[in-house]
């Protein structure tokens, strides 16, 4: 008798599918690297007593009369790390190149990995053979759009590695230290990036002094470089604005499209874009703090409340760009998963959203601007849906408190 593929085998053919096509993808996907190449560039450029922000500058200006600008080529970018980052800088570019990229490559690979397994423990029992199935998928769908931020080489997803291995230290064992110290060191890189401080106050008690103590740090870490390196912080705030100004790129984030969109009808980015910002992160906070309560209660599990917190905290991020959304593609999946099984007509409505999908990818694929406006509407609209559900449960706890127990 033929033997039957068991179900938990699944995730690991879907795993060796996926490996298998990754290099057939790579080939046929054009540049890759892209943001490695601006790391590498950089280094040398410290490396031969340069300064970076001022060297990527200048070849942006150059390019802007180039024949590749007349061809329509894209815009070059320009190394927007802060400069307490040059003296790693400076290291790397005593190694041999060749060494610095399989290093780079090796720690690469190994936090997209930390990532996906940090993951992996949102999923309820009954839905880790589903989840275990798509998770690999997401390396193609990162935000649940087809897009090859993976192959990018940014820093981001190293970055995400340690700061969710130290949330599930914090959520498993209640020891948050390491999960700050992975948050400041990433803020070393993308300051954007301290807003993920908020994540123990929605999930875990009397945290607010030492979310303000590391806030706090992060602020001075990052002010104090003006101090240490008056030159280079200077450079490196112009080069932020060359990021909006430059390479119009707002992120894909509810006020990044809205500065986006005022750019392109005003010819230049407003300070209302802050304003939206603002505003946008105090409502998200209100509601995650609210739902949160439930969570501190022991009314609702984490791995009900988490899903929904970190698309909310997503959210909150001021410069949500395509490579910060990969390791939130899975709570997701949770919770347009969540929102499907319990309706009925399940089948009817899996089948309307698959369409949907199949429609978003391809517009969102039309041009990059057009997988941002995509992306922010799906973010909201996974959000929303996340909300309703966290409704529905939270209004039925006193139904539930009430029955009696068997």
């Amino acid at each position: 008798m033929k033997k039957r593929i068991s179900l938990s085998t699944l995730p690991w053919i879907v795993w060796i599918l996926t490996l298998v096509a990754i290099p057939f993808w790579m080939a046929n996907d054009g540049p890759l690297a892209w943001d490695l190449n601006v790391i590498l560039s950089a280094m040398h450029s410290v490396h031969a007593g340069a300064d970076p922000y001022q060297t990527g500058m200048a070849n942006q200006d150059a390019f802007i009369h180039s024949a590749a600008n007349q061809a329509g080529a894209p815009r070059p970018f320009v190394y927007v790390y802060s400069p307490i980052t040059l003296p790693l800088l400076k290291l790397m570019g005593s190694a041999p190149e060749v060494v610095v990229k399989a290093i780079y490559w090796s720690m690469y690979m190994l936090a997209i990995l930390l990532q996906l397994w940090v993951v992996s423990h949102l999923p309820r029992k009954d839905e880790r053979l589903f989840v275990g199935i798509l998770t690999p998928i997401t390396l193609f769908f990162p935000g649940l759009l087809l897009f090859d931020s993976v192959f990018s080489g940014n820093v981001a997803f190293m970055l995400y590695g340690l700061i969710l291995a130290g949330f599930l230290m914090g959520w498993k064992r209640g020891n948050w230290r390491w999960f700050f110290a992975a948050v400041l060191l990433a803020s070393c890189f993308k300051a954007p990036y301290l807003i993920y401080l908020a994540l123990p106050l929605f999930c875990a008690t009397r945290r607010w002094l030492q979310v303000a103590v590391a806030g706090v740090a992060g602020l001075v870490l990052f002010a104090g470089q003006a101090l240490v390196w008056p030159a280079e912080f200077h450079s490196y705030t112009r080069a932020l604005d060359r990021i909006f100004s430059y390479n119009n790129d707002f992120g894909s984030g509810p006020a990044g499209r809205f500065g986006a969109t005022t750019a392109l009808l005003e010819g230049h980015y407003a300070i209302w874009g802050v304003l939206v910002y603002l505003l946008l992160t105090l409502g998200l906070f209100a509601v995650l703090l609210y739902f949160s309560s439930f969570y501190k209660k022991g009314l609702i599990h984490g791995e009900q409340w988490f899903p929904l917190m970190l698309v909310g905290v997503l959210l909150m991020n001021p410069r949500l760009i395509e490579y910060d959304i990969f390791p939130f593609t899975v709570p997701m999946l949770l919770i347009l998963s969540r929102l499907i099984r319990p309706l009925a007509l399940g089948r009817l409505l899996a089948a309307s959203l698959l369409l949907l999908w199949c429609g978003a990818n391809y517009f969102a694929n039309r041009s990059h601007e057009d997988w941002k406006y995509m992306e922010c509407v799906l973010l909201l609209l996974v959000f929303a849906a996340g909300c309703w559900q966290m409704l529905r449960q939270v209004r039925a706890l006193p139904v539930i408190a009430a029955q009696p127990a068997d």
